[in-house]
Parts: structure tokens; sequence; C-alpha cells
């Protein structure tokens, strides 16, 4: 029996989750990129790079005779969404954060098509399915059901495979300093993780990114 089997079809995000993470966000989407614009931009490169080398069929190439299309899902402003586009993907994007959106079209305004949506919702884009179906630096802030819950609706709408770029094991003391001020579920999420893919996917594979981070690739055969 897999996720899907087990969980509800529509559980929505809990509120107190969604109220403190959107507060997080909307203060510090202004600076945001200013911080981290460079350093995840280069991540997200090596994780797409990664994902390419994995699965060439997802490539764009001039000679397919239709478009490569990706769902980024939690946005935030656009950095991955940015670095799909670079890379020759057709790309939609949601997040729930509206000034995180609004960075996003200011500052990307040409990379992909913005949307607020919730990150359980990804089957229920108008354009779904994608061929490639992505969440970065998103799982680890989410409370274990919800993310369970997101990643069985982004398999959904994936026909190829979904991509995760998060945090990887050990457990690092300064991220963890760092993530408890921002409320997320790190040390929760480096233990649970493994398991939550394994409930969704028939092929997991993990490379590792950086000393911190991962790219996990979630295919269905």
């Amino acid at each position: 029996m897999t996720l899907t089997d087990r969980l509800p079809q529509s559980q929505p995000p809990p509120t107190c989750h969604v109220a403190r993470a959107e507060g997080v966000f909307s203060r510090i989407a202004p600076i945001y990129d200013l911080f981290l614009g460079r350093p995840l931009t280069s991540l997200y490169r090596s994780a797409v790079e990664q994902m390419l080398s994995a699965i060439p069929t997802l490539c764009p190439t001039s000679q397919k005779p239709t478009c490569v299309t990706a769902l980024d899902v939690g946005t935030g402003t656009g950095l991955m969404a940015a670095v799909l586009a670079e890379r020759g993907f057709i790309v939609n994007a949601i997040d729930t954060c509206e000034n995180m959106l609004k960075a996003a079209r200011r500052r990307r305004p040409n990379v992909a098509q913005f949307s607020c949506a919730p990150a359980h919702s990804s089957s229920m884009h108008p354009e779904a399915p994608f061929d490639l179906v992505c969440a970065a630096m998103l799982m680890h802030g989410l409370p274990r059901a919800y993310r369970r819950q997101s990643l069985i609706d982004m398999a959904r709408a994936a026909k190829h495979a979904v991509m995760i770029v998060d945090y990887a094991p050990p457990c690092r003391l300064l991220t963890a300093a760092i993530e408890r001020l921002e409320g997320s579920f790190y040390q929760d999420f480096l233990h649970e993780f493994p398991e939550d893919l394994s409930g969704c996917f028939a092929d997991v594979s993990t490379f590792l990114l950086n000393r911190t981070c991962a790219l996990y690739l979630g295919r269905f055969a």
C-alpha cells in the first residue's frame, strides 16, 4: 500500500503553519535574493544538470517536436523556475506567498507563468500533467502529514519525474539553529524524508550536491 492509498485526497495545510510561514517569507521577500539568490542559483543549476544526466530524455532540444514542461512548487522568488527556463523548459510556478510571487514577477517576468496556489494542488493546475514537477528548499519547511500530501499530489501531476532539492543528512547545528528561527521541521525532515519518498515512488535516487543539500529524484518505473 502506498501513501496515495493511505492519506486523504484533499488534506489542507495546518492553518497555524501557513500563517507562520507566510509571515516569515512575506517579511524577507524584498531581501531574499540579495542574500540567497547567488548561492541558491548555483545549487539549483547543479541539481538540474544532475537531473538531466540521470534522465536525458527530459533534456529540451531543438530536435524535440514538443515542449518539455515543468512545474515549480513553492517557487518563492522564482530562482528554480529561472534555472529551468534557462535550460529550455516551459515553466509554470506556484506559491502561496503573494510577496514572494510579486518579487518573482518583478525580477523574472519572462521565465514562468507564476500563480498563487498551495503545494498540495499541483495536479489541479490547468496545465497539468507536467513532464517534471519540482520543489526546491520547500519540503523541510512542511509538517510531515502535509509534506506527504504534497508529494503525492506532485507525483500525480508529473508524467516522468519529481525533483526535490533540499537538505541532506547529517544534521548540522548551525543549519538547525537557523531553521528553528524560521520555524521549519529540519531535523524531523532529515529522518523522515527517505521513507516519505519511498512511499510515493518506485525508483528514488539521491545525489549529494554539496555538504548540506541533495537532489532527490523520484520516478515511477
